[in-house]
């Protein structure tokens, strides 16, 4: 068999021939000069195959990046981060819960960027569920998944401070500059206010409610403005009424995901949180066994001091005023779910006449 040059490129049947493998199953008839140009043409094909790799790799490369970028954020900036943002809305956040809602959405959602509006209100919803006020656990909430457990607690005390400032001053020098008879002319137009903060808010949660979302807010409001106007219905009735409507809801809801045609909008549930790979668990770095130790703290605390404050007013010794306040306060948080159309009522009924005026 007559050899080719190397430097003549082969034909178009030639370099198929090549390609597909023809010559490799006779070896003895291939000429050095064909076996350079097939390991020419086997180095064409390793190196893009390399190429194409490393395109790949640098493609995963980047998105690691990307990754990693968002993961090692250190915490000191993410701390930074968080008393930025929550430091002045302590002093904006007037008007009660839903206030709070309106503002930590446009703060955190429309304006931060940290959460969308999904996990917003999924958090939201989370808190309603749970006991004590839902707005001071979805700053907590809110926090802890930018800044860990310490930013939530920082956020916390942030978000409190100015108001415990306040009513400490008020309740020092309220008999001297106030008016009990007569609201001061620079509270006047807070509630205003306020009313504007939770219709914005309520308005961007209503844009994102199905058809069956819909029918049930439009049921809520109307039981809410039936207690609040209703003289016949007491206040009190608000702490059993909204976490039944809680629950009402909730298995209307799943009742309603079981049938062939709908009225809501399901979307299939995600991965959950993976302790391994989930951003937020890594940043939140609380294991399921520490959360439990925590449940079974509380419920300790909680049976401990109603048994012992119980057990002295029974047998009519004096109760510790530290240990009195901190019993009512933490079995109210434990008892109460909403806001403060529920947390109002009941301590209303604890401390009056007791401690104070109705008035």
């Amino acid at each position: 068999m007559e050899s080719k040059s190397v430097l003549e490129p082969p034909t178009a049947s030639e370099e198929f021939r090549e390609i597909e493998g023809g010559d490799d199953d006779d070896p003895e008839h291939q000429s050095a000069p064909n076996k350079a140009s097939d390991d020419g043409n086997d180095d064409v094909g390793v190196g893009l195959t390399e190429h194409e790799t490393e395109l790949d790799e640098s493609h995963g490369a980047d998105a690691t990046a990307a990754t990693q970028l968002t993961e090692d954020t250190p915490f000191v900036t993410r701390l930074k981060a968080v008393i930025v943002t929550y430091a002045p809305l302590g002093f904006l956040a007037f008007g009660g819960p839903q206030a709070h809602v309106a503002l930590l959405r446009d703060r955190l959602v429309v304006q931060e960027k940290w959460l969308d509006d999904e996990a917003f209100t999924e958090l939201f919803a989370i808190g309603q569920g749970l006991p004590g006020p839902t707005s001071t656990q979805l700053v907590i909430s809110t926090a802890m998944l930018h800044a860990g457990p310490i930013g939530g607690v920082v956020a916390l005390f942030l978000f409190s401070l100015p108001g415990l400032i306040v009513l400490i001053t008020c309740g020092v020098l309220i008999a001297t500059f106030l008016d009990p008879n007569k609201t001061p002319w620079y509270l006047v137009g807070l509630p205003p206010a306020a009313i504007s903060l939770v219709f914005k808010a309520f308005y961007g949660f209503g844009k994102n409610l199905d058809k069956l979302g819909i029918i049930l807010c439009l049921i809520s409001t109307q039981i809410s403005l039936l207690i609040d106007g209703d003289e016949t219905i007491p206040k009190s009735a608000s702490q059993y009424v909204y976490p039944t409507m809680l629950a009402i809801g909730g298995i209307i809801s799943y009742i309603d995901s079981r049938r062939k045609n709908p009225y809501g909008t399901y979307k299939s549930p995600g991965n959950g949180w993976d302790a391994q790979s989930d951003l937020n668990m890594k940043r939140i770095g609380i294991p399921l066994w520490v959360g439990a130790v925590f449940i079974a703290v509380w419920a300790i605390i909680l049976v401990t001091t109603i048994t012992i404050v119980n057990v002295a007013q029974r047998e009519g010794r004096t109760v510790n005023v530290y240990l009195e306040i901190f019993e009512l306060m933490y079995r109210v948080g434990t008892l109460i779910f909403g806001g403060g159309q529920v947390v109002l009522p009941m301590l209303g009924e604890e401390v009056i006449p007791g401690w104070m005026t109705e008035s």
